[in-house]
């Protein structure tokens, strides 16, 4: 019988601590999505990549930011006729992620903020690249899925 345990005791401890450790195992964080593309199911996955991550830490242990320029800039002028594209902003919205529109891009699509899906004169910067080298120089990690 002392054999026995001798020999699962190692094994249950691990199992243990996995779990204390798997749990415990994140800072909080703060990260910059880049989001240039134009491909509806990549941006959906996108989207499902934060609020995947967002669970996992927990809305309070996360600061997101996600940039918007080029083509995916399309997207957001979609969404303002778009139930679906509406709630998929207004569900990370909630969540506090703020989506950073890039003037530059929009100005090469020839639209303005009011074109987009609840954009506000706060979300948008001049150049969508630069702002993701500010926000990396803030201490965000950059991801780009």
């Amino acid at each position: 019988m002392m054999n026995t345990l001798t020999k699962v005791l190692p094994f249950l401890f691990l199992l243990l601590s996995a779990s204390v450790f798997s749990a415990e195992a994140y800072q909080d964080q703060k990260v910059v999505y880049h989001i240039n593309y134009d491909d509806p199911t990549r941006i959906s996955a996108t989207f499902s990549n934060i609020a995947n991550h967002i669970s996992q830490l927990g809305e309070d242990h996360i600061t997101v930011k996600a940039v918007i320029h080029g083509p995916a800039i399309k997207y957001f002028i979609e969404a303002s006729h778009d139930d679906a594209k509406q709630i998929a902003l207004d569900s990370l919205r909630l969540n506090n992620v703020q989506f950073i529109i890039c003037r530059n891009s929009l100005e090469g699509f020839h639209v303005t903020r009011e074109d987009l899906y609840e954009v506000e004169a706060d979300d948008v910067v001049q150049a969508g690249l630069p702002e993701i080298v500010h926000l990396q120089q803030q201490g965000y990690f950059y991801v780009r899925p």
